[in-house]
């Protein structure tokens, strides 16, 4: 109803179980701003800070934001991808770094204050008044009017207090007043609490963190409910309860179906205090991602009498999630009773203004859309206990979500961080059990919390005491903790029927005595590689390992049972290589896993960077990064995979054949499908050659298979060129269902510096020789440009190439000269292109006269600089420059030439904005080109 910068985050925070319609009339939005003050010396109890009559605080923050935020303190819109906290929550806030801030003392209790007024009249009337507050990390305790109402304590999940006694008598205006007062506290050391991702790799998330509200609710109320539908025999279940029901009292259900009419049915069993009954669903619509129908629902606690007590809204989805068992090879997902491959990513959902919390519902939205965007079909939420709006917007727009519990920190498996894990476990399956999205919980990752981050901590967070990081060199022994892994496996999956359970997500660290599964639905596995033969090498080895009965993968004692094989993490950038592309590994090793149909599922890390992170297919503002190719067509329900690697160098005239694949898993069966291939390079001129070879032919595409679309067979180019190999699959309607693209750089060696063709005359020089340069932020040496194919200044400056050929002293006759070369500004690091802000004001001349004044964009590195990949870099690339001399300046030039019969090319940058220059050789970056000279006789092209 209310705007944002009104209200932050206004909306009802939980569509899933839904009491209040209306804000300001049958429930109201606490957040905004409150009264806030830190609590160093944990004196407020001691002193009354709870008492209404204590003077008013100073100090501010904004609801529902984490205090380490900078949109607690109103300074959201300065947030961005190098801007992600606040150091108002340090002791010694200017003594904070990027390094540090993760570690740094900082306050671990804080006071939240503000005044309410609460209808007697209305919606109101006669009820009780509940504080509702989504998620405060870690314990909370609650006064109004100095009266303490409860406390609690965990960090993830919802929890309320009533405040109807300690309320004031209503006032002449039907309004009831309270003071109320929270202070939450979250200590440093929060070892033994779930904690996820804040034991130290990122901002920590302390105070209130989720919507407060309060709502009228009766002395007899629903508490909760679950669904559980059966696809199978068209029937939904409901388990309903409640608080305060008296006999006579009962359920009834409003069903209102995706497209049809509404029905009732009433719950007549009970057992205590849950009522339970079912009802027939006909037509059954299924919830998919593709079309995620939901089911609304209505539930209403009555009297006797009809009178309605309680009212509360949810829905459900006609849903099946389940396996396929095979004989001799991993079990198949299934979805509504199909094989299903999903194509999922690592969701961490952090924000740059809110660290836990988005700033507002439309980021949660559109992370989602943009996941679907990008071909994904499932998430994996990792290590947090999300926004209940995020699993809505799951639920509604149609994703699948693998949702993890937050582990505790390094040194909290002890009888205190397992009874709280548990709690939360435990409250977070209650709390989401009825979201379609759902269709897995990870209990664990990895071995966090059992010694699988020590020994990354040690370069994250160095300056972590060493108490809490074991020795160099230590194995650790954690054979009893996966005991108890395996007992939370037990319990997850009495609580929860209808999905599956993973026990623990698996990744080898050598430090540990004892690691992989026990007993679990899903036998996952991690791999981060940045190379295409290593990490082919790899995926096969783990898909021929993993079988029906193999122990590959799991502790003593446990072997694989009949269930999936999944990737629940994989990229060819770590959380610390640093900011570099991420399109040139994103699409070779989906690529890779795409060949194997023995697998059900893959999860590329990540969705967005996050933080000091940078592996993300967006930035952590979520600005979009650029992968020179749709990262869709290898990551959607139907791709070609293409057996070869992203790039190799091979001869001329060579003959050559390459293996092309059909992938069919998505929802639709596909017949009549044609296979399209074709051929076509640029040549060391920078001429393109659309069609050096092209073919097509008819293909199976079978539903559910990986198999051969075909065995391309042909002979390359006998000229060097940098060529493309596309191909697609073609619908009968002529529409794209798969496409796929691998290069080849052919060349066996270096282009002649000279090259006679008659009408042509081409001088070439390798970047490296140039005969001056001049840059005031200094360049590379001569050695290193040869090594990388490529020269670099930086600030403003200029490098010069000296052509001598006794043709240059004829450049009167000449029709005209050409100029090519491929270059692009500087800057030192390699993140994937984006935004564009280091360009260079550049300007090519000869001997003196400026033939070329352009805007050169910013230094990019995707999977277009595909030659910088082959010689073993990160993909950069320039722009392609073409210009011509002719009819007077080509006079002109041809006087100056005549003195000494040199032709000097210069590239420069003099003049704002002065951003470097990078050149290419013919062997890096984009295109095949050297800097070069074209010099042209005669009248014909």
């Amino acid at each position: 109803m209310f705007h944002d910068n009104i209200i932050p985050r206004p909306e009802y925070p939980r569509p899933d179980h839904q009491r209040g319609r209306i804000e300001g009339v049958d429930w109201l939005n606490l957040n905004g701003p409150w009264q806030f003050r830190f609590d160093l010396l944990r004196q407020g109890v001691e002193q009354n800070w709870p008492a209404p009559a204590c003077a008013d605080w100073s100090g501010q923050i904004i609801v529902p934001f984490c205090w380490e935020s900078l949109a607690a303190w109103g300074e959201g819109d300065a947030a961005g991808n190098d801007n992600y906290y606040s150091t108002r929550v340090y002791l010694s806030p200017y003594e904070v770094t990027k390094q540090s801030h993760r570690s740094a003392k900082r306050y671990e209790v804080g006071w939240y204050r503000r005044e309410i007024d609460v209808p007697i009249a209305g919606a109101w009337r006669g009820k009780r008044v509940i504080l509702n507050i989504g998620a405060a990390d870690f314990f909370t305790d609650c006064w109004c009017n100095g009266v303490h109402v409860g406390s609690h304590e965990g960090g993830y999940v919802p929890f309320s207090f009533d405040l109807t006694d300690a309320l004031s008598e209503p006032d002449d205006h039907g309004k009831r007043h309270g003071t109320l007062v929270l202070r939450v506290e979250d200590p440093m050391d929060h070892r033994e609490q779930p904690v996820g991702k804040q034991w130290g790799w990122y901002t920590s998330t302390s105070g209130i963190w989720q919507t407060v509200f309060i709502e009228p609710r009766g002395a007899s109320y629903i508490r909760s409910f679950r669904f559980f539908p059966d696809i199978d025999r068209g029937h939904v279940s409901f388990e309903v309860s409640c608080e305060g029901v008296r006999e006579a009292m009962r359920i009834t259900v409003k069903v209102i179906p995706p497209g049809s009419p509404a029905f009732s049915v009433s719950l007549d069993h009970w057992s205590g205090e849950t009522a339970t009954g079912d009802a027939e669903i006909f037509p059954v619509s299924l919830w998919d991602p593709g079309d995620p129908q939901l089911y609304r629902v209505v539930f209403r606690l009555r009297e006797e009498t009809g009178a309605i007590l309680d009212e509360v809204r949810g829905y459900f989805g006609m849903r099946k999630i389940g396996t396929e068992p095979a004989d001799d090879a991993p079990a198949m997902l299934s979805l509504n009773n199909k094989p299903i491959y999903l194509r999922g990513a690592l969701y961490q959902s952090y924000y740059p203004d809110g660290v836990y919390t988005a700033g507002n519902c439309s980021t949660l939205r559109n992370d989602i859309a943009y996941a679907k965007e990008m071909g994904f079909d499932f998430l994996r939420i990792h290590i947090k206990l999300d926004d209940p709006l995020l699993l809505y917007y799951a639920d509604t727009l149609g994703i699948l979500v693998m949702q993890d519990f937050p582990n505790f920190g390094e040194g909290g498996d002890t009888p205190t961080g397992r009874r709280r894990f548990e709690e939360m476990m435990r409250e977070g399956i209650r709390r989401d059990f009825n979201h379609p999205s759902i269709i897995s919980w990870c209990i664990f990752n990895e071995t966090w919390g059992f010694g699988g981050q020590s020994e990354l901590m040690k370069i994250i967070t160095p300056d972590m005491p060493l108490h809490l990081i074991q020795k160099e060199g230590e194995k650790i022994a954690n054979s009893p903790s996966f005991q108890w892994v395996h007992e939370m496996w037990n319990l997850a999956k009495t609580l929860d029927t209808t999905r599956l359970i993973e026990d623990m997500s698996v990744v080898v660290w050598e430090h540990l005595a004892s690691y992989g599964h026990v007993d679990t639905d899903v036998n996952s596995w991690h791999f981060y590689i940045d190379d295409y033969e290593k990490a082919k090498v790899h995926i096969e080895e783990v898909v021929s390992k993993t079988y029906h009965g193999s122990t590959f993968n799991y502790i003593d004692g446990y072997a694989q049972r009949n269930v999936p094989l999944i990737n629940s993490e994989y990229g060819g950038v770590g959380a610390l290589d640093g900011d570099r592309d991420v399109s040139w590994s994103f699409k070779f090793l989906t690529n890779e896993l795409r060949c194997h149909g023995e697998l059900s599922a893959y999860i590329y890390t990540q969705l967005m960077d996050v933080e000091w992170e940078y592996n993300g297919l967006m930035n952590y503002d979520r600005t979009p990064k650029d992968f020179g190719y749709d990262p869709s067509i290898i990551n959607r329900g139907d791709v070609l995979p293409i057996n070869a690697p992203p790039v190799s160098r091979v001869e001329p005239g060579a003959a050559i054949e390459v293996e092309v694949l059909a992938s069919h898993f998505s929802r639709r069966r596909r017949d009549g499908v044609t296979f399209h291939w074709m051929y076509s390079g640029i040549d060391m001129m920078g001429q393109w050659h659309s069609a050096l070879e092209r073919g097509h032919c008819r293909i199976p595409f079978r539903h559910h298979r990986v198999e051969r679309a075909g065995l391309l067979a042909w002979e390359l180019p006998k000229v060097p060129m940098l060529c493309t190999l596309s191909v697609a699959a073609l619908a009968p309607d002529g529409s794209t269902i798969a496409s796929n693209f691998v290069q080849h750089f052919v060349c066996a060696s270096p282009p002649p510096e000279r090259e006679d063709m008659g009408s042509r005359l081409i001088l070439r020089r390798r970047v490296h020789e140039w005969s001056v340069a001049e840059w005031t932020g200094g360049t590379g040496s001569r050695a290193d440009a040869a090594h990388h194919g490529l020269c670099h200044g930086t600030g403003s400056g200029f490098f010069e190439w000296v052509f001598s050929d006794e043709a240059i002293f004829r450049l009167s006759s000449a029709r005209r000269i050409g100029l090519l070369m491929e270059a692009s500004s500087r800057r030192g690091d390699t993140p994937q292109t984006d935004s564009h802000q280091y360009a260079s004001n550049f300007v090519l001349s000869v001997n003196g006269l400026p033939v070329l004044q352009t805007l050169l964009p910013d230094h990019p590195h995707d999977t277009r600089g595909a030659l910088s990949y082959l010689r073993g870099g990160r993909g950069a690339y320039g722009y392609l420059l073409h210009q011509f001399i002719e009819n007077e300046p080509l006079q002109a030039l041809a006087k100056r030439a005549a003195v000494d019969g040199k032709l000097r090319l210069r590239a420069s940058v003099t003049k704002a904005p002065c951003g470097g220059l990078t050149v290419y050789d013919y062997d890096c970056g984009r295109y095949p080109v050297a800097p070069m000279l074209i010099i042209e006789w005669g009248d014909t092209d």
